[in-house]
């Protein structure tokens, strides 16, 4: 996985069982609360949303934002740890799942938003990791400046 300028880490505690059933969602239903819950993490940390699920020839962008004056691509990693804890051997943290592979097609996708977008300079690429722990709390880790796509 390629190295990270910061990393803010947070465990959201919500007062109801936000994520009832989460046992019994599927994957792409746990991705879709997942990027909900990074929505609305990025938000609070003074991003804006420009835009979600942004698709292009070469793939999907999950969140697109902008934050100090950048515009970030976001991928989002979610995953179910019901019943387990982070500090289990047998946890593969979601924000493990970025690969190489990924950020050469972020750079597509960067591309081609840049040739829709002119006004755009450069674009950085961070990752947001949501773990849910039960139907109530959410561990979220926030890997900012991955890479910038600035040609």
């Amino acid at each position: 996985m390629a190295g990270f300028e910061n990393t803010v880490e947070a465990v959201i505690d919500v007062t109801r069982p936000a994520f009832e059933g989460i046992e019994e969602y599927t994957t792409k239903e746990v991705g879709e609360v997942g990027e909900a819950v990074a929505r609305a993490f990025l938000c609070d940390h003074g991003y804006e949303i420009v835009d979600c699920n942004w698709k292009t020839p070469f793939g999907e962008v999950d969140i697109i934002a902008e934050a100090g004056g950048e515009t970030v691509f976001v991928e989002v990693k979610s995953r179910r740890l019901l019943g387990f804890s982070l500090d289990d051997d047998c946890f593969n943290a979601p924000e493990q799942a970025f690969d190489e592979e990924k950020f050469g097609r972020y750079e597509k996708m960067a591309e081609f938003y840049k040739m829709v977008h002119e006004d755009v300079c450069d674009i950085r690429f961070d990752v947001v990791a949501v773990t849910f722990l039960s139907n109530r709390i959410a561990h979220v880790v926030h890997l900012g400046g991955g890479y910038w796509w600035d040609e």
